[in-house]
């Protein structure tokens, strides 16, 4: 189902007098790979029926252009607030049709028409399904409310289950991710009401990275400081001690740099599951290796992490880290909660 790497883009037809542009949201699903060849199907044919019957924007990105930290493509849907209802409504039912042929024993991606999904909807709204969408970090708090409020709400209302990653987590990417599972009918109704929500303020609804690829913003993000060693854009020194072994000048060679970090702060740089540091890898290009545990620094409780790569890959990734040295650790929440805030 899928027809080179590059990010595939689909635009709504404009029929008539077009499409109203104003008031534009944008909105980003988190899939596999193999759900992303249903979404498109052959030829991108059931990717077009879903743009022309919601008349959304759907750009979605390569094989191999994955959200940060994670093994999932990213689609963004854009549109008027009703485009986008209707598109990720049939983006969940398809996400049931996945799930239901799982169950007959089929584990290949299903082919689906959006049309006909939406015709037999019936069928498949009370099937459970788990999906992630990612909004702007700075419509967390619109989401959250005080104290949890507003998510809360949105859950009981839709039936649907919510989990959201914390602050922290979108420093890189400057989104946060929602986890929602439910059956169809309460996932769809749990998107919908969050971008009801996003639709309350515009200004913090709007992404800054409003592509599908994330390591060009971030290249773009330092596109300025010293390349040629390395140095620059760190912060909080005081828990880590730099060795840059440099390129003589040579932008084009590659960079060593070394950082001693205190053993009880290695696991700011790893994160869940390694999540953290895969995150670091491929949004800056380098590579960063942390030496094993009980393995320190001669006459010290500091383990070595070494980052690789082109000068302004390795001043990216150690611009990183030193970011998250300066995370606080985060917050623990009773096992029942739902969100992180």
């Amino acid at each position: 189902m899928e027809h080179g790497q590059q990010q595939q883009t689909f635009h709504p037809q404009q029929n008539g007098g077009g499409i109203d542009m104003t008031n534009i949201l944008s909105i980003k699903f988190l899939v596999s790979n193999g759900l992303a060849g249903s979404l498109i199907g052959t030829g991108g044919s059931a990717i077009k029926e879903l743009i022309e019957f919601s008349e959304a924007r759907v750009n979605i990105s390569g094989p191999q252009e994955l959200f940060p930290g994670t093994s999932d493509r990213v689609v963004l849907i854009s549109g008027i607030e009703r485009s986008i209802t209707t598109a990720q409504s049939l983006i969940w039912l398809m996400f049931a049709q996945n799930v239901k042929a799982v169950q007959e024993g089929n584990n290949k991606s299903v082919s689906w028409s959006p049309r006909v999904a939406a015709a037999s909807s019936d069928e498949y709204n009370g099937i459970e399904v788990e999906g992630k969408i990612t909004i702007p970090a700075a419509a967390g708090g619109l989401i959250l409310g005080r104290g949890g409020s507003t998510i809360k709400s949105i859950g009981e209302e839709s039936g649907a289950r919510i989990q959201m990653t914390g602050k922290d987590d979108a420093m890189f990417t400057q989104e946060r991710v929602l986890t929602i599972s439910g059956n169809v009918s309460s996932c769809a109704k749990c998107t919908t009401l969050i971008l009801g929500k996003l639709a309350e303020d515009e200004e913090s609804a709007r992404f800054v990275n409003r592509g599908t690829t994330y390591s060009s913003q971030i290249g773009n993000m330092f596109g300025g400081g010293d390349r040629r060693t390395g140095r620059g854009g760190s912060r909080g020194n005081s828990h880590a001690t730099a060795i840059v072994d440099g390129s003589g000048g040579d932008i084009s060679a590659s960079t060593t740099i070394t950082l001693a970090i205190p053993d009880n702060l290695v696991g700011n740089i790893l994160g869940k599951q390694g999540a953290t540091m895969r995150e670091i890898m491929s949004l800056s290009g380098a590579k960063v290796v942390v030496s094993p545990r009980g393995e320190f620094v001669e006459g010290t409780s500091n383990r070595l992490v070494t980052i690789t790569g082109a000068p302004s890959c390795a001043q990216t990734a150690h611009y990183f880290v030193s970011q998250k040295l300066q995370v606080q650790q985060p917050r623990r929440f009773p096992k029942n909660s739902e969100h992180a805030i």
